[in-house]
């Protein structure tokens, strides 16, 4: 799992009560998470947002520590919903999303689910837009800096050779899209746009998704 920083340096401190607590101002990030997300069109237009998180090993390793947990049953799950994901509500999971044109900001989840998939905790949810949206885009961050969440990164190399070269972050496969029976799925892509930044740690690349429905 690569992180997202641009020109900062990575601090490999960790504990579950990042996604159980208020997040002070000047943080730095602690958790780093790989999402995933797959666009779900309608008749009337796109409708879901069905993501998937991806932990890094160490926020996983303390999960089950701290859960006492190797597998994650019916119950392991609410526990972990309860105890590390439900106060995301305060921070919109940090999901941007413009239905055409209009700001959303999620402050409820559907389907959540929570898995080890080989060494790695994985969460599983859905968001039901509002309304249908004939275009839609898309952002993850933390506005404070706290958790490094966005598409998992490519290996990067230089644009250019020579100890000046500049590099180029580009994310791995990370959209997907479908449809509900008798529609068409939406059509997705992503943009680099300008990179977040905080005073302390630096640059951190932000990327974009636009979807478009299809009629």
């Amino acid at each position: 799992m690569l992180g997202r920083f641009v020109n900062a340096s990575f601090c490999l401190v960790l504990c579950v009560a990042i996604l159980a607590v208020p997040q002070p101002v000047a943080a730095h990030p602690h958790v780093w998470v790989d999402y995933y997300v797959d666009a779900v069109g309608s008749k009337d237009g796109i409708t879901k947002l069905k993501f998937r998180w991806h932990f890094d090993d160490m926020f996983t390793s303390m999960v089950k520590e701290d859960f006492h947990v190797q597998n994650l049953g019916a119950k392991d799950v609410e526990t972990l919903r309860k105890g590390a994901f439900s106060n995301l509500k305060n921070y919109h999971y940090y999901i941007n999303v413009k239905i055409d044109g209009e700001d959303f900001k999620p402050e409820e989840v559907a389907d959540f689910n929570a898995a080890f998939k080989g060494l790695n905790l994985e969460y599983n949810f859905t968001i039901d837009l509002p309304k249908p949206a004939k275009k839609l885009e898309l952002s993850l961050y933390d506005p404070e800096f706290y958790v490094d969440i966005g598409p998992p990164i490519q290996p990067m190399s230089p644009d250019k050779p020579g100890i000046m070269a500049q590099t180029t972050m580009k994310p791995k496969n990370f959209i997907s899209t479908s449809a509900e029976a008798g529609a068409k799925a939406p059509t997705c892509s992503w943009t680099q746009g300008q990179p977040r930044v905080s005073a302390s740690w630096g640059k951190f690349a932000l990327f974009v998704v636009n979807c478009e429905a299809q009629q």
